[in-house]
């Protein structure tokens, strides 16, 4: 692979771990992972490897309605066969009632690693900078645009 490849590769790990959450694909979600990877996100604090992230992320996430993991400003450096890759994050949070939603913003820190034809994560790292509840949008008037 080219640098542009080895880029485009990480990112594509990148969405691929928002794509596996929104849709609940727990075992693709562990496929962006290294078998040693560190994971350190969530109030309070957790860090720890890929099955320890994987005993609470899918009921928390199931336990909600839709989410959408937005990834966004990329910024990729490559160095042989290790990566660091930044991303910004704006993830809808839907309540299991619809009642409302929590919007997160904040910034994914990542080391990866070359695994074969691809690239794994080795550490992920999620820093919070902003938190809101929003409700849903009242329902329209018949007819009303």
């Amino acid at each position: 692979m080219d640098e542009a490849e080895d880029v485009t590769a990480v990112i594509g790990v990148q969405n691929a771990y928002a794509v596996a959450i929104d849709t609940h694909d727990w075992p693709a979600l562990r496929a962006c992972f290294a078998d040693d990877a560190s994971i350190g996100f969530g109030r309070p604090a957790r860090t720890g490897g890929p099955d320890e992230f994987l005993e609470w992320a899918p009921a928390f996430h199931e336990a909600l309605g839709p989410t959408l993991h937005q990834n966004s400003s990329h910024r990729v450096r490559i160095d042989g066969d290790a990566a660091t890759a930044t991303a910004y994050l704006h993830a809808v949070l839907v309540d299991a009632d619809g009642a409302g939603a929590t919007s997160i913003f904040g910034r994914y820190d990542d080391e990866l690693v070359r695994a074969g034809a691809g690239w794994l994560i080795r550490r992920r790292r999620f820093t919070a900078t902003w938190r809101t509840r929003t409700a849903p949008l009242p329902a329209s008037p018949e007819g009303a645009r």
